[in-house]
């Protein structure tokens, strides 16, 4: 339930026009995250971070500190300042690098960690919560350390590098996949990345050139991290189905910010880390399976966790043990759990991230992303009247804005005087605006930004 320190976060009208007050001195770049101290029982800062989630296998179920769910006349109101104390200071704009926690999150980390002082250990989880926002069945949905190691996994289920075939990636896909594809070319894999086209999106017509028959695999982001470009899933799905191809998405800049329906579209198997749009933390995620597939794939790993009887083996080892041929015996479970779970997930992170998708769920994806649209629409008209070279989609209704800028570390001075915080890469600027920001944070930026 809602403790009674979080203030009510009321609606602020959203202007029609975007003011541009004088541009301020321009001096350091502020890379401080925000974060919410658990009083008392942690003693320190927590950084706001991402999550994943798994299920307590064992433990006894932990009550969560995230709102039950809103009649349509207590439905949350955006936007949720009061909630992100983290953000109260400064004007964050960094959403798709590292969102903030709110005070939920932060509640339910507390309660996890006074349960832990007094014994009575337990977790709540995440997995059906997570299921739930993306349209999956409870059971499709496994804990992974991050989405990387989701999507390895996945390649290591489906025999790669070594059973071959094609492996169609593209430009757009995350940059940290691109190193295992590499490897994988390295020993032997067919590995094809499809390039942007001149719109800087990922053309279907690319995709469907480089979809042979023979293609394992076709490995995408949902949404770009570089520039908010947003893949039709159905589309790309029916694409690489026609061709016998299974579909891997990357949905950690899109679940938590826009709406997602595995099901609907036909994805296969599905990666997403918590620490950005569903307000986790680091090494916390969550890897969606299709469970009708499990027949088709090998389990890619071994952990204790894929056994029914892990608590209490069959054993004959130990002093009045019954003889045996063999020191264990296992029974596997067959469930996309039972294939992918390798241990438990770090609880305390899990109860904050089953927060944290609790109040998403209260407030609804779909007006998440309708408040947003605006911001990032006059973003894009602002940046594009200013002179800036826009590589996001006009389109777009990815929480994303990006903006092409060689060497973008220098646009740091500009912002800093105003404490405004967004992504600055090599020859990138990306900004991404949340549930906490409105069209006065766009006005600053705009107006702190400045021209070419």
């Amino acid at each position: 339930m809602p403790s009674s320190n979080h203030p009510a976060a009321t609606a602020a009208p959203l202007p029609t026009d975007i003011p541009t007050p004088p541009a301020t001195s321009r001096r350091h770049w502020l890379k401080s995250l925000g974060g919410a101290s658990v009083a008392g029982v942690l003693g320190s800062q927590l950084v706001a971070c991402g999550g994943g989630s798994g299920s307590s296998g064992g433990f006894l179920p932990f009550a969560s500190a995230a709102p039950p769910p809103a009649s349509p006349s207590e439905t949350p109101t955006l936007p949720a300042k009061a909630l992100f104390p983290g953000v109260a200071d400064r004007v964050y704009l960094n959403g798709a690098a590292d969102h903030p926690w709110n005070q939920y999150a932060t509640d339910a980390l507390s309660s996890y960690a006074q349960s832990k002082l007094s014994l009575a250990s337990g977790s709540a989880t995440a997995t059906a919560k997570f299921a739930a926002l993306i349209n999956a069945d409870a059971d499709e949905i496994a804990y992974v350390p991050s989405t990387s190691m989701g999507e390895y996994l996945v390649t290591r289920a489906l025999g790669l590098p070594e059973s071959g075939g094609r492996v169609v990636t593209d430009a757009l896909h995350f940059v940290g996949s691109f190193y295992m594809y590499e490897q994988y070319r390295l020993r032997g894999l067919d590995v094809l990345t499809v390039p942007m086209d001149a719109n800087h999106r990922i053309a279907l017509a690319d995709l469907d050139k480089a979809i042979s028959p023979g293609t394992k695999l076709v490995a995408i982001s949902h949404v770009s991290l570089y520039n908010g470009f947003t893949h039709d899933l159905k589309a790309v799905c029916d694409l690489a189905h026609s061709r016998g191809a299974l579909v891997y998405v990357d949905l950690i800049q899109s679940a938590g910010a826009m709406p997602v329906d595995v099901k609907a579209a036909g994805v296969d198997f599905a990666g997403c880390g918590t620490y950005k749009w569903l307000m986790g933390d680091f090494g916390f995620a969550f890897l969606y399976v299709r469970k009708s597939l499990l027949p088709k794939l090998q389990r890619p790993w071994y952990g204790y966790r894929q056994t029914r009887n892990f608590a209490a083996p069959i054993l004959h080892v130990y002093p009045l043990d019954p003889p045996g041929s063999v020191p264990y015996e296992s029974v596997q479970i067959d469930s996309v759990s039972g294939y992918f779970s390798g241990s438990f997930p770090a609880s305390s992170i899990e109860a904050a991230c089953a927060a944290s998708i609790d109040w998403i769920q209260s407030v609804g994806v779909d007006k998440i992303q309708a408040w947003r649209k605006p911001m990032t629409d006059a973003l894009q008209a602002g940046l594009r009247a200013k002179g800036f070279q826009v590589v996001t989609p006009p389109d777009s209704s990815s929480p994303i804005v990006t903006f092409a800028y060689a060497n973008a570390a220098q646009l740091a001075s500009r912002l800093a005087p105003d404490k405004i915080e967004i992504t600055l890469r090599a020859n990138h600027a990306r900004i991404s605006p949340s549930v906490y920001n409105d069209m006065n944070d766009i006005a600053k930026f705009l107006a702190a930004i400045g021209t070419p």
